[in-house]
């Protein structure tokens, strides 16, 4: 095989996060009885994006990414209440919120049977993410499951991918590739590392000049040929 490791990010790659996403604010913004329509509902998806590139570039903690985000659409939209009980509704709810992207499950199964060690490698909360990935059955396919939370870094900083380094075993740089939708956190996460990495594209979205993927795929199916399984 040409790699031994293959590392997915979750969210956008494996589970579909912006349904994920959609579902729970929806529900927590009825439990409020609070307005809830698609104007909403996607400018919460837009801050929260915003939010989550300043994590990458390390401008913003989790803490804050969290409060930022309602409180930049609270403030838009006049919402008046608890940004902390807001979230902690809202986290419960995303957490449950399970849904497998086209041939998540099949190309994990694949790697497993021909022995190629599959781990994820993600910038989500730990509880939320553990959770979604076991309600969907992949942890039976996983030898490592990595998490920002516990790891102490974000994708794309280096020591992210150094503490994975310290965890795998008997897996060289070489024979290890992250598979990812983000360019700026998990393919350029994977190149400050100095691994192989290989952009999820499905949509076939415009790359960027300053992040060059090693390969790119718009079916999780085709990391077959990249990886050698006939």
């Amino acid at each position: 095989m040409k790699f031994d490791l293959v590392l997915f990010d979750i969210d956008g790659t494996l589970l579909d996060f912006d349904l994920a996403e959609k579902n729970a604010l929806a529900d927590t913004l009825k439990e409020y009885n609070f307005i809830c329509n698609d104007e909403i509902l996607n400018r919460y998806h837009e801050i929260n994006i915003f939010y989550w590139k300043q994590l990458e570039k390390g401008l913003v903690d989790k803490k804050q990414l969290a409060h930022k985000r309602y409180e930049q659409l609270f403030s838009e939209y006049r919402i008046e209440t608890d940004i902390d009980i807001f979230n902690f509704k809202y986290r419960n709810k995303l957490k449950e919120g399970a849904y497998l992207l086209n041939n998540a499950m099949a190309i994990c199964k694949e790697l497993y049977i021909n022995k190629v060690k599959i781990g994820v490698a993600s910038n989500g909360g730990n509880d939320i993410q553990i959770r979604r990935i076991k309600k969907t059955g992949l942890d039976k396919y996983l030898t490592y499951m990595f998490v920002s939370e516990d790891i102490g870094y974000n994708k794309p900083h280096k020591e992210y991918f150094e503490y994975i380094f310290q965890k795998i075993e008997n897996v060289s740089k070489e024979k290890i590739i992250m598979v990812g939708d983000s360019l700026t956190a998990d393919i350029q996460g994977g190149k400050n590392a100095g691994i192989a990495t290989c952009w999820y594209n499905p949509n076939g979205e415009a790359g960027m000049e300053s992040i060059r993927p090693d390969y790119e795929i718009k079916d999780l199916l085709e990391l077959r040929g990249l990886i050698g399984i006939i």
